[in-house]
């Protein structure tokens, strides 16, 4: 019996037989790709009809499943592309022993070793991207802040740059502002919205009504752009 079936521009289905499977059934999940559990008995020709009859069902949710690992990093290995604000990522394999990047312009190329365990890929491209996400902020950021700052009458003191899941960006009692470097995977308006928030927690240190109608003030779409931002994940 064959080893994958292929619904033509849709993916490429997985077939996994056991003894513990009693029913036929299409699973999916991020970084995993997706498979048909087959139960022993069950013949290839009645495996590819239920596959094709599952094909609208595996097009939608496979859809859902290339956002989430877009968005979360879930997922990225060899050939792999991830754009940036700056730059395009792109994951390639290669014949050297050990991995290498390569900058032209706006292209960044990673070079994985082609036999690398695939359970080690997604973690090396994760923090390989932390640190392109790093280098960007620390291009872009700082004077963003100033210049939202100097536009509406804030003032702030330090400002950091952090890789973290819990939020996009904080402010201290102190005035200080730490934002996420994976801003820099975000569009230009949500950025803006970010830097904006923590601006205005060095007036309004909490999320009162005051604060609110502040930040309606200087950012009239907040609370769209807010909706907005929780499409997005911290994560990688």
């Amino acid at each position: 019996m064959q080893d994958e079936i292929i619904l033509p521009g849709i993916a490429k289905v997985k077939v996994r037989r056991g003894m513990n499977i009693r029913f036929l059934s299409v699973r999916m999940a991020p970084g995993r790709g997706v498979w048909v559990n087959v139960p022993y008995g069950v013949s290839g020709r009645k495996v590819e009809e239920f596959v094709f009859s599952q094909q609208e069902w595996i097009k939608t949710n496979l859809a859902k499943i290339k956002t989430y690992e877009k968005d979360t990093g879930v997922g990225l290995g060899m050939d792999s592309e991830v754009k940036t604000k700056f730059h395009v990522l792109k994951v390639l394999a290669c014949d050297e022993p050990h991995p290498r990047y390569k900058i032209e312009g706006t292209e960044i190329r990673l070079y994985i070793p082609r036999d690398t365990d695939y359970a080690k890929i997604a973690p090396y491209v994760e923090s390989f991207l932390v640190e392109v996400y790093r280098m960007e902020s620390k291009r872009y950021l700082p004077g963003r802040v100033k210049e939202l700052a100097e536009r509406f009458g804030f003032r702030y003191r330090d400002l950091s740059f952090r890789n973290n899941i819990s939020n996009w960006g904080s402010c201290s009692a102190e005035d200080n502002i730490s934002l996420n470097v994976k801003l820099m995977k975000l569009p230009d308006e949500i950025i803006d919205y970010v830097i904006l928030h923590e601006l205005c927690h060095t007036v309004e240190k909490n999320h009162s009504a005051d604060f609110w109608a502040l930040m309606k003030k200087v950012c009239p779409d907040c609370m769209k752009l807010r909706g907005r931002l929780r499409e997005y994940n911290t994560r990688v």
